[in-house]
């Protein structure tokens, strides 16, 4: 028996027995608490965009929220199946059956670790490619110590090309190093539960190289730009603007000019003029001290808005008796 096999069956044994020592072996029950989340802001983006007339930001959005509630709906299936699974009883590989999983991983997958002392199997896939996307290959490493529980596995990308806008997501289902199985969530569990380790990573390769629209932590469509702040939509570099105040992202339709000063600013950092409705920066308006309103330098005269201007110039005239006296009539002798 060479030193591999030698290894591999000595990870059989203690898995085996990791599995023998486990009071529970009943798979996880995994509530669709990502997808409700991505829905809930797909939802505010979605009122967002309707208020300010973008009506095709918040067609776009609705299409996505679409694909996140379709999430939610096969998760809570997944979770029904789960639960449902509970009451079968689930037949246990032997060491045997393990030793020869182990050994058939060996050839689906180049290469194949086993570390003792970390308690660790893991496997590699070949460099994944999605829609044009170069996402490098994957290690996915089960933790045998960690078999009943959630998540006893991790996939860690070798050759990260990480989403522009979160270098925590290296796939679009791979957030710091978890995988959202989605539809393959119950097969996981199942395999992991009677601990068919070939399966198990043969799944977990499939659903790697496998793209779910509407369920995915970063959209493909949307992983080498970042999203503009105000409405969602994904910016090139060459295409992205930069608000003055907050420097928050935006993409042309959002980026409004400052009236006055002619810089890029979002909606939320400009307010408008009282007076002429234009929209200006903070810099460019300047509060009247007598009704206490903001206004554009056009609109203002000696400091105070046009209106008030005026108003304390008719004031002024109607308590100056020189300027009463001018304008009073002239006497004619008879």
């Amino acid at each position: 028996m060479d030193p591999m096999n030698k290894t591999a069956l000595r990870a059989a044994v203690l898995i085996h027995e990791q599995l023998a020592r486990s009071p529970s072996r009943n798979v996880p029950i995994c509530l669709p608490t990502y997808c409700w989340a991505s829905a809930e802001k797909l939802q505010r983006g979605i009122d967002l965009a309707r208020q300010r007339g973008w009506h095709q930001a918040a067609k776009r959005l609705t299409e996505d929220m679409t694909g996140a509630l379709e999430g939610c709906r096969r998760e809570l299936e997944n979770a029904l199946r789960a639960l449902q699974s509970r009451l079968v009883e689930h037949r246990i590989c032997s060491a045997s059956d393990i030793y020869r999983d182990i050994l058939a991983l060996e050839n689906e997958f180049e290469d194949v670790d086993i570390d003792l002392d970390k308690h660790e199997l893991s496997v590699t896939t070949d460099p994944i490619v999605l829609e044009e996307v170069e996402l490098g290959p994957f290690e996915i490493r089960l933790d045998w110590h960690c078999l009943g529980t959630s998540p006893a596995y991790r996939v860690v990308a070798l050759d990260p090309h990480p989403a522009a806008k979160s270098h925590d997501v290296t796939h679009p289902h791979v957030q710091d190093g978890h995988l959202c199985e989605g539809e393959g969530r119950a097969a996981v569990r199942a395999a992991l539960a009677e601990c068919r380790l070939y399966d198990f990573f043969l799944l977990i390769s499939q659903l790697l190289h496998t793209y779910a629209r509407g369920s995915a932590y970063v959209e493909l469509n949307n992983w080498s730009g970042i999203p503009c702040e105000d409405c969602g939509q994904s910016v090139d570099e060459d295409e992205r603007y930069s608000c003055e105040r907050c420097e928050s992202t935006l993409c042309s339709s959002c980026s409004v000019s400052c009236r006055g000063c002619g810089e890029s600013y979002c909606s939320g950092c400009l307010s408008k003029c009282a007076a002429c409705g234009w929209e200006h920066c903070s810099s460019c308006l300047a509060t009247c001290p007598v009704c206490r309103k903001p206004f554009c330098e056009e609109c203002r005269e000696e400091g105070i808005c046009q209106r008030c201007h005026e108003k304390q110039r008719n004031e002024e005239h109607e308590h100056d008796p020189s300027e009463n006296a001018r304008n009073e009539p002239v006497a004619v002798p008879a």
